[in-house]
């Protein structure tokens, strides 16, 4: 596999700017701004692991190297980025509470997945459709509500730490969390591809 250094080091800076700049410190319209703009600035970047689950989802399942290894580039550059940026925050003084695996209890946590999986269709359609850096960041904001967006930081904020008691866990809910999101994005397709579509229902009138 040929490693795109350059799609990588925009993922890297990406995640950086999010972790050291807009996590933690922005909410809302201020947050939705700041991850538009750093998709214009390092173009081409997913920055978010929900972003990249979503690409992963609904491009070929069957190909191996251009996509599941691509994107697992993507992801582990992400995590790569936030280190850095949690390193520099703490001044090489982390110091994480991880969270206990939630998917374990999944009985009490089903309302919260169908939630992230309803959440990722509807944001992929919006993405997709407006092909506009700004909606596609307005409309994250909107529905941050269902979705964990702070995957690469939490992980990049464990492995600063130097606490690898619980990394698991916090495995675990990165690969989760962005998963299943992926999941809804594809299921937006889906459901989408089985739609007719108003050319169709006027050649048939």
């Amino acid at each position: 596999m040929e490693i795109n250094w350059k799609q990588n080091m925009n993922e890297i800076g990406g995640a950086f700017m999010l972790s050291w700049v807009v996590l933690g410190q922005m909410t809302g319209i201020e947050m939705a701004v700041a991850v538009a703009v750093a998709w214009m600035a390092f173009k081409g970047a997913h920055l978010l692991p929900v972003v990249t689950w979503s690409h992963m989802m609904t491009s070929d399942l069957s190909d191996v190297e251009g996509n599941w290894m691509a994107n697992g580039m993507r992801l582990i550059s992400q995590v790569v980025g936030a280190l850095l940026a949690v390193i520099l925050i703490t001044e090489g003084d982390g110091n994480y509470a991880a969270t206990e695996m939630w998917i374990t209890e999944i009985g009490d946590n089903l309302w919260m997945a169908l939630g992230m999986i309803a959440a990722g269709a509807i944001w992929w359609q919006i993405h997709t459709r407006c092909e506009n850096e700004w909606a596609s960041g307005i409309s994250l904001m909107a529905l941050m509500g269902a979705m964990v967006l702070t995957g690469a930081h939490t992980m990049g904020a464990h492995l600063g730490s130097m606490e690898f008691d619980m990394i698991a866990d916090t495995l675990v809910n990165w690969i989760i969390n962005g998963a299943l999101v992926g999941v809804g994005a594809l299921v937006g397709v889906k459901i989408d591809e089985m739609l007719p579509s108003g050319e169709a229902e006027a050649s048939a009138e």
